[in-house]
């Protein structure tokens, strides 16, 4: 089979076996189609790209040299070469692959970096800014808008969801009286996050008093000017504005509000297992990359907890 096919092959497994996101089939098809390219260029193979029993493990070793060559960062090696090997073991299993030349690759070592998140402090400034908000242009909607993004920020900090999730929220979704939510996070895996009484009243207040002035098409909880979902990139440029507005010099991503979400979440003494339940990690070593507590806050548990912290 020629290698252009199989990596179709391999892409629509993922999608219909294990309901990976089309960020990910994304992420996998650009690196695979990246190593596709490659191969043709340093080796005699026929029209239409080469088979997939032709790869070797040293055209392998020089597709990942050449990456390195082009100083390509460790972490985007590291996610190239895991797709590689993920695709072969595939190729293997289910397209008669008889030997896998990714076998023996090794992923590169990579620090890993401690989480970027705003302070208590810097946190409750954001929040503020909702107060008056943004200064939307068209009056007729403006207060409808501010609501909205009243309604998106304090959900986002009260649940740690991420972005893609609260922007595929839909009215169905949400539980004001149990104050809950159902969230589809990735693979299409659901899990139930339950929310603080302030994040509540201003859910209640969106679709009470405001979501429908935007006429919206369909059930999406949060829709922009025309009605429509929000999109991703609308967000951002939200929650840049209000940080912005804020006096928060760092940039603050919605992944930033999500690692402040846990990082507070641990600092008041929430375990590993109940936050890896509310952000929706399958491995618990995801999760413990916000074990990141300040000298101080261990010194004050070790008083709080030790029988002789005194």
């Amino acid at each position: 089979m020629k290698l252009a096919a199989a990596i179709e092959a391999f892409l629509d497994a993922l999608q219909v076996d294990q309901g990976c996101s089309r960020h990910t089939l994304a992420a996998y098809g650009r690196d695979l189609r990246q190593l596709a390219a490659f191969l043709p260029r340093d080796s005699s193979h026929p029209a239409g790209g080469p088979e997939v029993s032709n790869v070797t493990p040293d055209r392998l070793e020089d597709f990942l040299a050449r990456l390195s060559r082009q100083k390509q960062s460790a972490r985007s090696i590291s996610r190239k070469t895991s797709a590689i090997r993920q695709f072969f073991k595939f190729a293997c299993l289910e397209l008669g692959l008889r030997t896998n030349p990714a076998e023996q690759l090794q992923l590169p070592k990579i620090g890993r970096a401690l989480p970027k998140f705003l302070t208590e402090k810097e946190t409750e400034a954001l929040l503020a800014a909702l107060n008056p908000g943004l200064g939307y242009r068209d009056a007729k909607i403006a207060t409808a808008l501010q609501a909205r993004d009243r309604a998106m920020l304090v959900l986002l900090y009260a649940t740690g969801l991420r972005v893609s999730e609260l922007l595929s929220l839909t009215t169905h979704s949400i539980d004001l009286e149990q104050e809950y939510l159902r969230v589809k996070g990735k693979g299409e895996k659901e899990r139930i996050v339950p929310f603080a009484t302030a994040a509540g009243d201003e859910l209640r207040a969106w679709l009470k008093e405001s979501r429908g002035v935007l006429r919206p098409a369909g059930d999406p909880l949060f829709v922009n000017h025309q009605g429509r979902p929000l999109s991703r990139q609308s967000f951002w440029k939200i929650l840049a504005e209000l940080a912005r507005n804020a006096g928060i010099r760092k940039t603050v991503s919605p992944h930033v509000l999500r690692h402040s979400f846990a990082t507070h979440l641990l600092q008041a003494g929430m375990n590993l297992r109940s936050l890896q339940m509310l952000l929706g990690h399958s491995d618990l070593s995801t999760t413990q990359i916000y074990a990141h507590v300040t000298p101080e806050h261990l010194k004050d548990a070790h008083k709080r907890y030790h029988p002789r912290g005194e």
